[in-house]
Protein backbone atom coordinates (compact mmCIF):
# COMPACT_ATOMS: atom_id res chain seq x y z
CA UNK A 1 0.00 0.00 0.00
CA UNK A 2 2.73 2.33 0.82
CA UNK A 3 4.33 1.82 -2.88
CA UNK A 4 1.01 3.23 -4.08
CA UNK A 5 0.32 5.61 -1.96
CA UNK A 6 3.66 7.10 -2.65
CA UNK A 7 3.23 6.53 -6.44
CA UNK A 8 0.27 8.32 -6.40
CA UNK A 9 1.52 11.14 -4.35
CA UNK A 10 4.54 11.36 -6.84
CA UNK A 11 2.50 11.45 -9.88
CA UNK A 12 0.50 14.21 -8.01
CA UNK A 13 3.42 16.17 -6.93
CA UNK A 14 4.57 16.15 -10.74
CA UNK A 15 1.61 16.86 -12.70
CA UNK A 16 1.87 19.87 -15.38
CA UNK A 17 5.72 19.14 -15.76
CA UNK A 18 6.77 20.47 -12.34
CA UNK A 19 10.04 19.52 -11.11
CA UNK A 20 10.03 16.38 -8.43
CA UNK A 21 11.33 17.68 -4.94
CA UNK A 22 15.16 16.25 -3.39
CA UNK A 23 12.85 14.67 -0.84
CA UNK A 24 10.16 12.87 -3.24
CA UNK A 25 12.77 11.59 -5.55
CA UNK A 26 15.04 9.73 -2.78
CA UNK A 27 11.66 8.52 -0.99
CA UNK A 28 11.34 6.80 -4.90
CA UNK A 29 14.80 5.71 -4.74
CA UNK A 30 14.56 4.22 -1.25
CA UNK A 31 11.40 2.11 -2.88
CA UNK A 32 13.28 1.10 -5.88
CA UNK A 33 13.33 -2.62 -4.60
CA UNK A 34 9.99 -2.79 -2.37
CA UNK A 35 8.27 -4.81 -4.97
CA UNK A 36 10.99 -7.18 -5.21
CA UNK A 37 11.02 -7.46 -1.43
CA UNK A 38 7.05 -7.84 -1.07
CA UNK A 39 7.23 -10.96 -3.81
CA UNK A 40 10.09 -12.61 -1.73
CA UNK A 41 8.09 -11.87 2.04
CA UNK A 42 5.17 -13.42 0.38
CA UNK A 43 6.98 -16.33 -1.17
CA UNK A 44 8.55 -16.58 2.67
CA UNK A 45 5.53 -16.39 4.45
CA UNK A 46 3.54 -19.21 2.21
CA UNK A 47 6.80 -21.52 2.75
CA UNK A 48 6.21 -20.83 6.73
CA UNK A 49 2.89 -20.79 6.60
CA UNK A 50 3.40 -24.93 5.37
CA UNK A 51 5.84 -25.88 8.24
CA UNK A 52 3.69 -26.36 10.80
CA UNK A 53 1.59 -28.99 9.49
CA UNK A 54 4.82 -31.05 9.20
CA UNK A 55 6.36 -30.30 12.63
CA UNK A 56 3.05 -31.11 14.21
CA UNK A 57 2.80 -34.74 12.52
CA UNK A 58 -0.39 -33.70 10.53
CA UNK A 59 1.32 -34.24 7.01
CA UNK A 60 4.30 -35.91 7.04
CA UNK A 61 7.81 -34.94 4.40
CA UNK A 62 7.21 -37.45 2.27
CA UNK A 63 3.32 -36.46 1.59
CA UNK A 64 4.54 -32.77 1.05
CA UNK A 65 7.26 -33.25 -1.39
CA UNK A 66 6.32 -33.17 -4.97
CA UNK A 67 7.14 -36.30 -6.99
CA UNK A 68 9.61 -34.97 -9.89
CA UNK A 69 12.88 -36.35 -10.66
CA UNK A 70 16.42 -34.25 -10.44
CA UNK A 71 16.30 -33.55 -14.51
CA UNK A 72 12.78 -31.96 -14.37
CA UNK A 73 14.08 -29.94 -11.30
CA UNK A 74 17.37 -28.87 -12.73
CA UNK A 75 14.94 -27.28 -15.74
CA UNK A 76 12.53 -25.50 -14.08
CA UNK A 77 15.64 -24.02 -12.04
CA UNK A 78 17.36 -23.35 -15.07
CA UNK A 79 13.98 -21.43 -16.58
CA UNK A 80 13.68 -19.64 -14.34
CA UNK A 81 16.96 -18.14 -14.08
CA UNK A 82 17.44 -17.76 -17.48
CA UNK A 83 13.36 -15.96 -17.05
CA UNK A 84 14.99 -13.56 -14.46
CA UNK A 85 18.00 -12.78 -16.27
CA UNK A 86 16.26 -11.87 -19.72
CA UNK A 87 14.05 -9.39 -17.47
CA UNK A 88 16.91 -7.94 -15.57
CA UNK A 89 18.57 -7.12 -18.75
CA UNK A 90 15.49 -5.68 -19.85
CA UNK A 91 15.00 -3.23 -16.91
CA UNK A 92 19.11 -2.07 -17.42
CA UNK A 93 18.06 -1.73 -21.03
CA UNK A 94 15.08 0.44 -20.47
CA UNK A 95 16.91 2.08 -17.48
CA UNK A 96 19.61 3.10 -19.27
CA UNK A 97 17.72 4.36 -22.47
CA UNK A 98 15.96 6.58 -19.72
CA UNK A 99 18.51 8.05 -17.97
CA UNK A 100 20.37 8.77 -21.35
CA UNK A 101 17.49 11.08 -22.48
CA UNK A 102 17.22 12.80 -19.37
CA UNK A 103 20.56 13.94 -19.95
CA UNK A 104 20.14 14.64 -23.28
CA UNK A 105 17.29 17.06 -22.40
CA UNK A 106 19.01 18.18 -19.67
CA UNK A 107 22.45 19.08 -21.73
CA UNK A 108 19.63 20.69 -24.33
CA UNK A 109 17.97 23.10 -22.03
CA UNK A 110 21.21 24.51 -20.38
CA UNK A 111 22.68 25.11 -24.20
CA UNK A 112 20.48 28.21 -25.51
CA UNK A 113 19.46 27.87 -28.64
CA UNK A 114 19.36 24.03 -28.62
CA UNK A 115 16.45 22.36 -29.99
CA UNK A 116 15.26 18.89 -28.02
CA UNK A 117 17.33 15.64 -29.56
CA UNK A 118 13.46 14.51 -31.51
CA UNK A 119 13.50 18.34 -33.28
CA UNK A 120 16.74 18.01 -35.21
CA UNK A 121 15.49 14.67 -37.04
CA UNK A 122 12.86 16.32 -38.71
Amino acid sequence: MAMIALSWFAAWATRRSRAPSRPLLWSLAAFTFSGWVATLSGWIVTEIGRQPWLVHGVLRTREAVGEITGAQLGVSLTGYVLTYAAMFVAYMVVLTHLAGEGAEAASAKSVPGASAAGAAAD
